[in-house]
Parts: structure tokens; sequence; C-alpha cells
């Protein structure tokens, strides 16, 4: 019963898409987007925070339309970002297997693709762990760079505090996430992110807000120049800035629901 009043709860909190709006899809990737408390932690989440999300909620205001942000499991935010029109995601990694499935709006900010290994473990390359438990978001780049390298032993997880916290336990030697994901999540589960041992830069990380293939040229447009003048004056810098400055609050393992396990099909 508790499960159907959340979700009676969520739908009643989404106000309906105008005619002419994107639907803007998001999921649980601290700290670009991310509720407080979150999924794993409560059955009612918390309203959504992070660098992207701020950033788009603003331009969301500056070209007119609702700022309601749904969250998602990533997998099918994506599946639907991709099969239905009138669509934004974020915060969207652009590479080369996705470039030609959306259309790339505005790149929000450029982060790095790490390799973070376990003590003794050699991360200077991705060739040195390709024997190697490695963990990966599921179904993100990462993930998909890695197959494409042919490793045989990809460890994903719905989330990246899996990942912080199977590092921490040995359950992999290594971990391949954007930077500032990694950060996060290493201190979410209580960790100290400067005893990691981060090595090779394997490729820049670019996070856009993306949409439908088919949107409009001049849709596009209005989303793009609203965040030009976001960067003109300097509210866009001042949202940065503003999580440089973020404490993580560590949440204990015991406080995550014994019963939590995104859904990864739609």
């Amino acid at each position: 019963m508790s499960r159907l009043i959340a979700v009676l709860l969520g739908l009643l909190l989404l106000a309906p898409v105008r005619a002419g709006e994107l639907r803007l899809l998001a999921a649980e990737l601290p700290p670009y987007t991310f509720r407080v408390p979150s999924g794993s932690v409560s059955e009612f989440p918390g309203p959504g925070r992070g660098i992207v999300f701020d950033v788009v909620t603003a331009l969301a205001q500056r070209v007119g339309q609702s700022a309601v942000i749904e969250f998602m499991p990533w997998h099918r935010a994506q599946q639907i970002a991709m099969s239905e029109p009138d669509v934004g995601i974020l915060a969207l990694t652009r590479t080369p297997e996705r470039e030609d499935k959306y259309r790339w709006l505005v790149k929000i900010l450029t982060d790095d693709l790490v390799l973070v290994g376990g003590r003794g473990v050699d991360v200077s390359s991705l060739d040195k762990v390709k024997d190697r438990p490695t963990g990966v978001l599921l179904r993100s780049g990462a993930q998909a760079l890695l197959e494409g390298k042919g490793f045989s032993r990809i460890v994903p997880a719905p989330e990246e505090w899996m990942n912080a916290r199977r590092l921490r336990e040995r359950r992999i030697d290594a971990w391949l996430a954007p930077r500032l994901m990694v950060i996060y999540a290493y201190r979410e589960i209580g960790g100290d992110p400067a005893s990691l041992d981060i090595g090779a830069i394997v490729r820049p990380s670019e996070i856009w807000l993306a949409a439908s293939k088919s949107l409009p040229d001049a849709q596009a447009r209005q989303w793009q120049q609203a965040f030009e003048a976001m960067r003109a004056d300097g509210s866009y810098e001042r949202i940065v800035a503003e999580y440089n400055r973020l404490k993580v609050e560590p949440v204990a393992d015991d406080a995550r629901r014994k019963d939590y396990e995104p859904v990864w099909t739609y």
C-alpha cells in the first residue's frame, strides 16, 4: 500500500507538460542531478538538486516553460528521450555511441572520465585492468566504452554509490566514472576521496542537456540562447560555485532501504 501511495503522490506532484514544452527527465546522478533524501533512502524522495538540475531549472524558466523535472531510472529516461518527441534529458554524457540518437542542446559542464583503483591496482591505463572486475554505471557511456574495448569483467551498478561501496569492500578492483561523481559517491558512503587512487583520465566527459532527435531548430535555439544569457549575466557561474562548496552528507549502509532496487525495464 505504501508503494502505491508513493506512486500516486508522485503523479500528483508532476505538473502536466503544456503543448510546445519539453518533458524534462533526470535520474540519480549526483552531483549533476539528485534528490535528498534519494529513493535509496526513502519511499518519498526529496526535491531535486544538482549542478545540472539547477542550471536546467533556470533555463526552463527563461524559455517560459514549466521547470518540473521528473526523476526515473536512467535507462528508462534514455529510452523515452530516444523514442518519444518533445523530451529533454539531463545530465547526459555526449559520447560517440550516443551522437546520432539525440538533439544536443546545451553543454552544461565538462568533467573527466577517470579510472579509479583499489589498493595495489595499477590504474595508469585501461589496458592494466582489462582482466579485472571493473565497476561502471549501468547503461552508461563508461559501460559502452569498456564493452567496445572487449572488457569481459564489467560490473554494472544502477547508481554510483554502489560502485563506491564495492570498491571499498574490494568486490571490484577498478571503477570507471566521471571524477565529480566518484568524489561525491565516495563521500556519500562515508569515505575520504583523498584515499582513492585516481589514475588515468580516459577522456573528457561532456555533460549535456539533450532532447529528442526530432526537436525543431527554433525550439533548440531558445534553450541555447537562454544558456548564453546565463553565462553572460553570471548566474551559471553562481550555480557552479555553490556546488563547489557542497558538503556531502554520508549515508550509512543501514539507512538504505533494504528493498531498494531501481527498475531498469520500460
